[in-house]
């Protein structure tokens, strides 16, 4: 059995402005950094962690260092951990997507799980993607603890892999919040999830900014 620690990055420079990131290579805001420590130092008292993966895009991976450096272990670089591919919509603002692509926009707010971002990825497409990336590390590295850090999109969709949904019910899964913790087991090739979307070390920064952000462009029911 594998323990994986899915961590979604701190606050990017992108989260902060409202910007859809993507693939675009936008690093961690100072916000974003704090959180990232943070995470290490939660991840460093409650886990023994063997091996250490992470999105080669620079926020994710920065929020895979601080963890690394306590463990003295190096980061695994994997474009397949990216958050999905978000073609004419990256590093545009929210409302200038709304304004510019608003039936597609659309259909990323009411019906997540069948969004395709325009001339981007389809939610469902990463799914595909990054569901057997997550697995094949947790295969490869059976049992040890393993944490990744990724994005909100791939944390959702094995979330919802992990809970038996699929690709056509990630927009059931409650949104990931920066920094959050997920811990899941897999075993021969089956997930499932211990606990999710732990933010307690990281609650005073969840700001009403950040809650604002939640609302109007990521999308996903929040926990009760």
């Amino acid at each position: 059995m594998t323990t994986l620690i899915l961590v979604r990055h701190g606050q990017s420079v992108a989260n902060a402005q409202h910007r859809f990131a993507g693939h675009s290579n936008f690093d961690l805001s100072p916000i974003g950094k704090e959180q990232a420590r943070l995470a290490a130092e939660y991840i460093y008292k409650n886990f023994k962690v063997d091996e250490i993966y992470a999105s080669d895009l620079k926020r994710a991976y920065h929020t895979a260092t601080p963890t690394a450096e306590l463990f003295g272990l190096p980061v695994h670089k994997s474009e397949n951990l990216r958050e999905i591919f978000a073609g004419e919509w990256e590093t545009l603002t929210i409302e200038e997507i709304d304004e510019q692509y608003t039936d597609d926009f659309a259909v990323w707010k009411n019906d997540f799980s069948n969004a395709r971002c325009t001339e981007g990825e389809s939610v469902a497409e990463l799914y595909g993607r990054a569901c057997p990336e997550i697995l094949s590390i947790a295969e490869e590295n059976d049992g040890k603890c393993v944490m990744i850090a990724s994005h909100a999109t791939p944390i959702r969709a094995f979330e919802a892999m992990s809970l038996g949904l699929g690709a056509k019910r990630i927009g059931d899964i409650p949104f990931v919040k920066n920094a959050s913790i997920n811990i899941f087991e897999v075993e021969n090739g089956v997930a499932r999830p211990i606990k999710t979307n732990i933010t307690e070390h990281t609650d005073k920064y969840m700001t009403s900014l950040e809650d604002a952000y939640v609302n109007v462009f990521q999308t996903g029911k929040e926990h009760k």
